[in-house]
């Protein structure tokens, strides 16, 4: 291998290392460099040096060309890639919009239900209040007659217990009443032979029996009023109560 073949291979590999926008440059310039060394290197004349720049200009001319359509090509998929994402963006903004006022409805319906159970709910509260301050007064109205009727019956009981009491003293002092009368004729029959001198079997002290019996007499008529009138207070008390 000489050293112009040499040389083409380096061409050749520094070709393939540039940029595709440079190639038919540097390809150009190596057949340019290749035309020329073949025109020193042979007889060929100027006019077919001529005519080979011509073919070469035309090749290059096409390939500016192409590189122009597919520079247009790619502008063009650009734009109707960017009109066909504006679509589809704009088509899911529409969807996304459509759910969203949807979702929106949705809410205020529930919203709405919402109001009506708690409007029921309220009036059933308001309901219930006033059944339970119905229930609270008439409980305050039971125990204000119960309070009532328990005192009515402690004081019935206290009327009752004193009542009796009351009557079992009026018999036992009614009872005594009836034993001093006897007793009392008895003294005072003593009392009189005793100050008449009648009899020495009298003693002294029948006069002062006499006196104590009376005394004792008195006593108890003066409280048997005073237990009569007692009954009939309780009578008036007890009529009073409903009893």
């Amino acid at each position: 291998m000489n050293q112009t073949d040499l040389d083409d291979n380096d061409d050749v590999v520094v070709i393939e290392q540039r940029d595709k926008n440079g190639v038919i440059y540097i390809a150009v310039a190596a057949v340019l460099g290749l035309a020329l060394g073949g025109l020193i290197g042979s007889s060929l004349t100027a006019s077919k040096w001529e005519k080979t720049y011509h073919v070469l200009e035309s090749q290059f001319q096409k390939s500016q060309d192409a590189k122009t359509e597919q520079a247009a090509v790619v502008e063009q998929n650009k734009t109707n890639a960017k009109e066909e994402f504006d679509k589809q963006l704009a088509a899911a903004l529409e969807e996304q919009q459509q759910k969203h006022q949807q979702a929106i409805s949705d809410i205020e319906s529930q919203l709405t239900e919402l109001e009506k159970v708690n409007m029921s709910l309220e009036a059933q509260v308001a309901e219930q209040k006033s059944q339970l301050e119905q229930a609270s007064q008439q409980n305050d109205k039971l125990n204000r007659q119960s309070d009532m009727q328990t005192t009515m019956l402690e004081r019935s009981r206290e009327l009752f217990q004193q009542e009796l009491k009351i009557k079992q003293e009026v018999e036992a002092l009614q009872k005594e009443r009836d034993e001093l009368i006897p007793k009392l004729t008895t003294l005072k029959k003593e009392c009189d032979v005793y100050l008449e001198g009648k009899s020495w079997d009298a003693t002294s002290d029948s006069c002062d029996k006499q006196d104590a019996a009376n005394s004792r007499i008195s006593q108890i008529d003066q409280m048997l009023r005073i237990h009569q009138m007692d009954l009939e207070q309780i009578k008036t008390l007890s009529e009073d109560l409903g009893l």
